[in-house]
Parts: structure tokens; C-alpha cells; sequence
């Protein structure tokens, strides 16, 4: 056999493993797409929907009755309502406002509450059922700082972090922070800023965590989005009453007619220009882990999701962050914003700020200034600046956020 002859077999064989790798993928994407469509087309009939709505951005939102989502029948009573304002001082922001807070928006009738459809036309069919629920998709492991546990981060460094964090008995945690619409480079990264309450250790280790984010294989867009999240077993599997994200598992009970996980607001923060704000609290109260966004108590974890060593009763850890994915399948690193972008030292109107950051410090509602240690899982991408106890209007702050490569 020549040397013609041999490239040209070669060839033909390269040429059949494509062909080999194509048809493969065709099958996964229909496999994937089939148990996808089938999981949420599930998940919306057992619901009792009261009516259908769709707001002006898009979204299609199932109406049922409050009581609906309980065995009892009797969603609980959510903590007293105390509003908090913007602090006073040269650096003035407002609050961002969610698409059903604006007038002459459509609602569901008294007494019912909506739950965001998911848009089975948008969702990535690359991934299966098991990683599209997940928060991590695949293996993690724990980051120590000296003797400390810092965060849980995939086994391949997929995920980087600006984050501060402080072991401390709470029972809630609450913070405002900087309301960006952050540029994501592929529809499988997410940038976000979140509150996390952990405790427990190894695959026990339990969280509750809450914010926005930028995530197109999830909610079908490039827009940032309320998001809510929990686990159960270290982010190890995800499902009903196990883990995962907003409604695509059992878990959250929505309370508020107006703010839903998964809802989208408007305005963002402008580089340079006017910032927006998002206020957040978890609280412990009556035995479930109550959120409030926006002065709104809007729904809640029961507490009995967890087990008795990890967030049954308290947690033992509290952190602040932003962090971003930076998937695996793409070469090289990820161009994905944290915050607005912009890197800490360029604070006020340019870097993404998280303000006013406190703990819960008894089971009867009193707050304490937050106290953080900082970390920064990769400084030259993404990085934070802290001032803790500022003695400020702002209390405990920080900036973060980076450009990434």
C-alpha cells in the first residue's frame, strides 16, 4: 500500500468516527430532550392551576392556591414585616422592581400564588435530566483555607469565587447588594451574587442559598433572574425534597403574589451611572427558613427538608459571594463579567458592591454585624475588597467582581 492509500484509509476511518460521533450526539439530544420535556410537562400537571398567565417579558406563570403546595393545607405565617430603607450618604440607590410589581401587570385571582412554567422550547437538551438539575454537574470538592472550609468547587475548577465567609451560629442572614446584568459568554456559564447559610460536614454538609443570576441554559435567556437553591447532601444529587434550583424540584413554598423565584426586574445598575439594589434576608422562624426580597416576605424551605446535624434548627456558617462558572467545554478561560465587570478598586458606580451584610444572631430575631474572612479563588480574574465593621452607613461591605481572562 502507497502513501496515497494509506492517508486515504486514513481518512475514511476519521470521516466514519465523525459520522459515529454525530449520530451519537443526535441520539443523546433526543434522549435528553425527551426526558426533559417529559420532567416538567410532569411537574405542571400535578399542579392545581387556578389560571395562566403570561407577563410582558414573556414568562408564562401557573396560578394555584396558596394552600395548595402543603399536605395540610395551610401554608405557615412568615415572620414580622420590617421594612428597610437605603442608607443614607453620598453613594444613593434604589431598588430594582419586579415585572408583577409594576402596575397594570395581570395577575392570578385572590388566594393564589404563581409558579414560573418552565419554556421546555429554551432548555439545552446537551444536558440530561441529572445534570440540569444540578448546581454544579458534576463531582465537588471542598477548598480549605488553613484549617478552614472555604466553599465547595467542582473537581475540575470549573467555578471561581469572590467570596467572604465567617463560622458563626445563626439563624438567617441578610445583605443588599448591586443589581447588574452581568455579560455571560456561553448559555452554560452563570455569574451571581447570593447569600449562602451552611452547615453540617462531608456529603451532609446542608445549605440555603439565594440571589440573582445570569443563566441562559436555565431560564431560557441571558437576563439575571431571583434564583433560590438548596441541598441536602453537598450538592451530591439533586431532585424532590433532596436539592436544586427555584420550582424544578419540590421543596420551596411560594408565599408572595408578586416576587417568585425565577422572576426577572428592571432597572439594572448602569456602569458609571445610577445604581439599583436588591435587599435579601433568610430567617429561621416557626421552624421554616422564611426569604425575604425587597422589603417582601416571598416564600420559604420548610426546615424539616434538613436533618438534625445540618440546617434543621440553625447553621454554623455564613457567606456572601459572587461567583461564575467557567465551563469545562469551552477552551481556555471564560471572558464571563462577576458583578458589573469591573474590578473592586474601581468601587462606586463601576464594581459591584454587596452592603449592609449581617447574621442572625438569636432565634428571636436579633441581627449582628457580619465579620468575614475573604477569598478569592482565582485574583486574576475576579477579586473582592472588603470592609468589615466599616463603621460607615453600609456597616460590613465589600466590592467585588473581574472581567475574568
Amino acid at each position: 500500500m502507497n502513501e496515497s492509500q494509506r492517508n486515504t484509509g486514513k481518512g475514511d476511518i476519521s470521516s466514519l468516527k465523525r459520522k459515529i460521533k454525530t449520530a451519537v450526539d443526535k441520539k443523546t439530544l433526543l434522549r435528553n430532550k425527551k426526558e426533559l420535556i417529559s420532567y416538567f410537562e410532569k411537574r405542571t400537571s400535578k399542579l392545581k392551576i387556578v389560571k395562566t398567565t403570561r407577563t410582558p417579558g414573556g414568562q408564562i406563570l401557573d396560578w394555584i392556591d396558596i394552600n395548595s403546595q402543603v399536605r395540610n393545607g395551610k401554608i405557615a405565617s412568615p415572620p414580622p414585616l420590617e421594612m428597610i430603607k437605603a442608607p443614607a450618604g453620598r453613594m444613593k440607590d434604589t431598588l430594582s422592581v419586579f415585572e408583577l410589581e409594576k402596575k397594570g401587570i395581570a395577575k392570578g385571582p385572590e388566594g393564589t400564588v404563581p409558579v414560573l412554567r418552565k419554556d421546555v422550547r429554551k432548555i439545552n437538551y446537551s444536558k440530561s435530566l441529572k445534570s440540569y438539575l444540578s448546581k454544579y454537574e458534576r463531582e465537588t470538592r471542598s477548598v480549605f483555607k488553613g484549617n478552614e472550609h472555604v466553599i465547595e468547587v467542582p473537581g475540575d475548577g470549573a467555578h471561581d469565587y469572590a467570596n467572604t465567609y465567617q463560622y458563626v451560629t445563626c439563624y438567617g442572614g441578610e445583605f443588599a447588594c448591586s443589581a447588574f446584568d452581568p455579560y455571560t459568554q456561553y448559555s452554560n456559564e452563570f455569574s451571581l451574587l447570593q447569600i449562602a447559610l451552611v452547615r453540617g460536614s462531608g456529603n451532609s454538609r446542608q445549605t440555603l442559598e439565594a440571589g440573582w443570576q445570569a443563566y441562559k441554559d436555565l431560564y431560557g435567556d441571558w437576563q439575571p433572574h431571583l434564583f433560590v437553591y438548596y441541598t441536602t447532601n453537598n450538592y451530591t444529587s439533586s431532585g424532590d425534597n433532596k436539592g436544586g434550583y427555584n420550582r424544578d424540584v419540590d421543596g420551596w413554598v411560594q408565599y408572595s403574589s408578586s416576587i417568585y423565584p425565577g422572576a426577572t426586574f428592571t432597572p439594572y445598575s448602569v456602569r458609571g451611572g445610577s445604581q439599583r439594589f436588591m435587599q435579601f434576608k433568610y430567617q429561621l422562624y416557626q421552624g421554616n427558613w422564611w426569604l425575604k426580597v425587597n422589603n417582601q416576605w416571598i416564600g420559604y424551605y420548610p426546615a424539616s427538608l434538613y436533618s438534625t446535624s445540618g440546617l434543621r434548627s440553625k447553621a454554623d456558617k455564613i457567606a456572601f459571594y459572587g461567583e461564575i462558572v467557567d465551563s469545562a467545554n469551552h477552551a481556555g478561560l471564560t471572558r464571563t463579567d462577576m458583578g458589573s465587570g469591573y474590578w473592586p478598586e474601581y468601587r462606586w458606580k463601576w464594581a459591584a458592591y454587596m452592603r449592609n451584610l449581617k447574621y442572625q444572631s438569636s432565634t428571636g430575631g436579633s441581627m449582628s454585624n457580619y465579620n468575614g474572612t475573604s477569598n478569592a479563588s482565582d485574583p486574576g480574574q475576579y477579586d473582592l475588597e472588603t470592609h468589615m465593621n466599616s463603621g460607615s452607613t453600609w456597616g460590613s461591605y465589600m466590592w467585588l467582581g473581574g472581567p475574568g481572562a
